[in-house]
């Protein structure tokens, strides 16, 4: 048999398998969170899609079968002509998008295993028309991530680019100061945003950097309004994954910095080692000092913070095939936002913790006896408040690692660290310590919980 007659036996065989495929799509995924709406929005989307092929391969076999019991006239060569035109050619769809509203994301093993039950076809077309959506996933490939944020990355500064000029002859042309002074605050919220994509983009554009995550809202306050996670190294193959959170007035802007002492702190951990900024939060500024759902005198932004911090961290876990040894590192009130991922209910895949500079972390560490650390330079103002709960170098649990000089047997001396911003500048005790843990090598660390003379005055004050 040969002609339209076998093609449209073909094609029933490949629309029944095809059929069995969707029953995938078909299946209920437990997802929770804040983007479980964005997810069950593009599994509809992707079972519409689905449906809409089964319907132009019908229209396609319907028309092969007229043409073959036509004998190829012409009313039948246009009928099937009209089939194929609109075969593969689905009516749009609104993309779904990640919400940029913070929480927990859904399930990162169900996302794991959904992404895993997709053809290639399937992948193919989510990277290519859900890029916002496949980005914010965790719980897919780091390669498909960073595929899909550097897409959303080139869109977003793109689009800010064009605004910047747009708005700065808007602004040349304007005359009442009303108008100049709207637009002038207007262009300076797009060049801040425009500066934030800017240094993402720069801290990505080295070899082995991978945008495990990307956000572009409308904030462009200090600090906020962009939200990212990079990576350096294979954070699916490595054998050590350290994840930092920063603190207190940070934002991307110093992810270029960060990953220059995240790419030492790697090397000195061992091979195998892959480190992780992760800026996945929007970090309290000083201007929100007095706000009660956003000080960082409270715990607002780090609750909220530490939810996204455990989906996150639960995704890296769910993508990988063997198990990794990872560290949660938290500096000032990212430390504080760490425990929170780490508290009941939180992550999963976490092996130890090390609090950097810490205001407290609650009344647990987050991890086990041997897995939570702490480290306290001298003059750490920040770490001698014991703002939110007991000190760390005080709770029964905690290791202490030392920040202070250290001469190594084989001659070589470790600087120390002082005050609250240098734990991980590259040649001193602390790095090297934290980076001891890491590796996975605890035992090669030096010991001291960091008692200094402000730990003794808040002794005697009754703190």
């Amino acid at each position: 048999m040969s002609g339209p007659a076998a093609a449209a036996d073909r094609l029933r065989a490949a629309r029944e398998a095809l059929a069995r495929a969707g029953m995938v799509l078909a299946t209920e995924l437990p997802w929770r969170g804040s983007a479980a709406g964005a997810a069950t929005a593009a599994r509809a989307a992707l079972d519409g899609r689905h449906r809409a092929l089964l319907a132009d391969l019908d229209a396609v076999v319907a028309a092969l079968n007229a043409a073959g019991r036509a004998g190829g006239t012409p009313v039948a060569d246009a009928a099937l002509a009209a089939a194929l035109d609109a075969a593969g050619h689905p009516p749009p769809v609104p993309p779904a998008t990640v919400p940029a509203g913070g929480g927990r994301g859904p399930d990162a093993e169900a996302v794991a295993r959904w992404w895993a039950g997709l053809d290639p076809d399937a992948r193919a077309v989510l990277e290519r028309e859900r890029a916002t959506l496949v980005g914010g996933l965790d719980g897919l490939p780091a390669a498909v991530r960073d595929r899909a944020n550097r897409a959303v990355l080139a869109g977003a500064r793109q689009q800010a680019e064009q605004e910047e000029r747009a708005t700065a002859e808007r602004l040349a042309r304007a005359r009442d100061p009303v108008e100049l002074a709207r637009t002038g605050r207007r262009l300076h919220e797009v060049r801040t945003r425009l500066a934030r994509l800017t240094a993402v983009a720069t801290a990505i554009d080295r070899p082995g950097r991978v945008l495990l995550d990307l956000e572009v809202g409308p904030g462009t306050t200090e600090g906020q309004g962009v939200r990212a996670a990079v990576a350096r190294g294979d954070v699916d193959t490595a054998a050590h994954v350290g994840v930092y959170t920063p603190g207190f007035t940070t934002g991307v802007d110093e992810l270029p910095a960060r990953l220059g002492e995240l790419d030492a702190l790697a090397a000195a951990a061992g091979p195998g080692t892959a480190a992780v900024a992760w800026y996945g939060y929007d970090a309290p500024q000083v201007h929100e000092v007095l706000d009660a759902d956003r000080s960082v005198l409270g715990r607002g932004a780090a609750d909220e913070g530490g939810q996204r911090l455990a989906s996150f961290l639960d995704g890296l876990d769910a993508a990988r095939g063997p198990d990794a040894h990872v560290t949660a590192i938290g500096h000032s009130y990212g430390s504080v936002v760490t425990a929170a991922a780490l508290a009941p209910g939180g992550a999963d895949g976490v092996d130890d913790a090390v609090y950097l500079g810490s205001p407290g972390v609650g009344d647990a560490p987050g991890r086990p006896p041997g897995h939570a650390w702490v480290v306290e330079a001298a003059g750490d103002p920040v770490a001698d408040t014991a703002w939110f709960g007991p000190d760390p170098n005080r709770m029964p649990g905690v290791t202490g690692l030392s920040a202070r000089e250290v001469a190594l047997p084989d001659g070589q001396v470790l600087d120390a660290s002082r005050g609250h911003g240098d734990y991980l500048t590259p040649g001193s005790a602390s790095a090297a310590n934290v980076a001891a843990v890491i590796g996975g090598r605890p035992g090669d660390a030096v010991l001291d919980r960091g008692v200094d003379a402000g730990d003794r005055l808040r002794r005697l004050v009754g703190r």
